[in-house]
């Protein structure tokens, strides 16, 4: 069923699952946009990639907040607002629009400072769970000692890792597993002692290599004696700044020239198209899913036993039956057209609830049943009015929408929908989205990153007094103790870049744009769909001549 979205004039396809799916959760109307705008819109509502320094609206202490000073909400600190939480209420008028009036309610709503619990000196992270002794980190669950790392699990003492798992003392792991004091590797499980891999698995003390199992004591995938290794290895020397930076850059030219690549990344799943999936069953055009997800159309990262979602960012379980939200979590059930939904159950059209069931319409929530407009209700009349409202916003025809750009509490440059999809000003304005604005002043002690020893083993013991001026991201950061040390045991550089630049700069490793397109594989020359750019044509390969030649 083809049809055109109204806000970015592409075309889009409805398929026969989505509608069985939307059928299955009780939502009649077809979808308006293309599912790349739906993943803006929802992205737009996931904050990412900063944390502020700002007051708390409750109480004016500071805090670490991944909600700017500007934040259109009243921003609390977490335990100030689970402790506190009331927030103002308001009644329905059905001779006005309804997300006007909900939006007007919305902003004087007081809302956590950030995501997550179970967490122990870990002051500075957001989306982080049950971790310790944690710094500048983002989206993780059960992790230690970890600095400057994004979407990691069960890791130790490790820097500027993303989406890795089970790992110890690494640098810039990206969609790595199970690895050992490794510098710099994508896609690799279980390796050690190593430096620049690409899809290598069970291998240590190799460096630059790609496509590797079971190998040891290899530099550019050629077999070296333990000898031979030791002596050639030394040349590289990543201490040094510049070292570590020509080592990237042959790491690129290795993945350009050298690597093969799988065409998908699809493992362990039936009846799932999209890619990054892994434990998924009938899930259709979703990406980065893994953990028993199972009947998800158009979905962006989620895990762990969720069930029956469409059009969903982040939902994370056990979570079932999601329409149209983003960051529904831990143990949610029926979310519909919801934002930051924590342990919810049966909600509509809310945002920032924690341990709340049946309300409509509410924000800043914790542990409230059958509430309108952040008012309680008899159960008898709660059901009864949200049907009115419902049937009101079927006449104006946005019953089933999501909430309009306007009611992100973060700007869309630091939302995940800002890494992927950016924006101007002008289409930012023309979606409903809100920007930033000016970039931070450069603060007046801040010295030149070129400043920065160029070898770890040269940092003079006041180096952390000092505050240093990323100039590509217009921000200042600061080399800490903890990263000297950090530095000289793995034998790498010192920070050198403000730590979400580089987390961003690894990310961008594992391709995605929202969509998938059409290449030939390398070897037998069949169509495939691949996340892969245009460049790495040639070196892609389909799933059964990347199984031949690899393994």
């Amino acid at each position: 069923m083809p049809k055109t979205c109204p806000m970015t004039g592409a075309p889009f396809e409805i398929t026969a699952i989505e509608m069985s799916m939307r059928k299955k959760l009780g939502i009649e109307e077809e979808p308006k946009f293309h599912p790349i705008f739906r993943f803006m819109q929802l992205g737009a509502f996931w904050q990412h990639w900063n944390l502020h320094k700002r007051t708390c609206d409750k109480t004016d202490n500071p805090i670490i907040s991944v909600f700017p000073e500007n934040c259109p909400y009243p921003v609390w600190q977490r335990d100030e607002w689970i402790k506190n939480a009331n927030p103002p209420g308001a009644d329905y008028d059905p001779s006005k629009p309804f997300f006007p009036q909900l939006l007007e309610l919305f902003r004087r709503c007081p809302i956590p400072h950030n995501v997550g619990a179970g967490n122990e000196n870990c002051e500075y992270t957001d989306d982080w769970w049950y971790c310790k002794n944690c710094y500048l980190c983002h989206s993780g669950v059960e992790c230690e000692d970890l600095r400057y790392c994004y979407r990691t699990i069960h890791c130790k003492d490790s820097q500027y890792c993303v989406f890795s798992f089970e790992s110890e003392k690494c640098v810039d792991l990206i969609d790595c597993h199970s690895c050992f004091r490794v510098a710099y590797a994508s896609k690799s499980w279980q390796c050690r002692d190593s430096a620049f891999l690409y899809d290598c698995r069970n291998c240590h003390d190799c460096l630059f290599c790609c496509n590797l199992r079971n190998k040891s004591y290899c530099i550019g995938n050629k077999q070296l004696t333990k000898e031979e290794y030791e002596k050639q290895s030394k040349i590289w020397d990543f201490r040094s700044r510049t070292n570590y930076e020509r080592g990237k850059a042959e790491f690129a030219t290795m993945l350009l020239t050298k690597a093969w690549h799988r065409a998908l990344f699809v493992d362990r799943s039936e009846s799932a198209t999209g890619n990054y999936l892994d434990q998924c069953k009938n899930c259709e055009n979703s990406f980065f899913l893994s953990e028993r997800m199972e009947d998800c159309v158009n979905v962006l990262r989620g895990g762990i036993d969720v069930k029956d979602c469409v059009d969903a960012v982040s939902p994370f379980g056990p979570t079932e039956l999601v329409f149209n939200s983003s960051l529904p979590q831990d143990h949610c059930y029926d979310i519909r057209c919801c934002c930051d939904m924590v342990q919810c159950k049966y909600m509509e059209y809310s945002a920032h609830c924690f341990q709340c069931e049946h309300c409509f319409g509410c924000c800043g929530l914790v542990g409230k049943k059958y509430h309108l407009f952040n008012k309680p209700c008899e159960p008898e009349e709660f059901e009864k009015r949200k049907a009115q409202i419902i049937t009101q916003m079927k006449k104006e025809g946005i019953y089933g929408d999501f909430f309009p750009g306007s009611f992100a509490a973060s700007p869309y440059e630091e939302s995940l929908a800002g890494f992927y999809w950016p924006l101007s000003k002008d289409q930012a304005t023309k979606y409903g989205f809100w920007l930033r604005g000016k970039p931070s002043e450069r603060t007046p002690d801040a010295q030149d990153a070129a400043t920065i020893p160029d070898r770890c083993d040269a940092a003079n013991a006041d180096i952390a007094q000092k505050v240093f001026w990323d100039a590509s991201e217009n921000r200042p950061f600061q080399i800490q103790a903890a990263d000297v040390t950090f530095a000289q045991d793995l034998g790498i550089p010192l920070p050198y870049t403000y730590y979400m630049r580089r987390i961003q700069e690894n990310f961008r490793w594992i391709p995605f744009n929202g969509t998938l397109r059409i290449t030939t594989c390398a070897k037998c020359k069949t169509k495939t769909e691949t996340s892969w750019p245009k460049e790495y044509d040639g070196r892609i390969l389909c799933e059964g001549c990347y199984l031949k030649e690899v393994y």
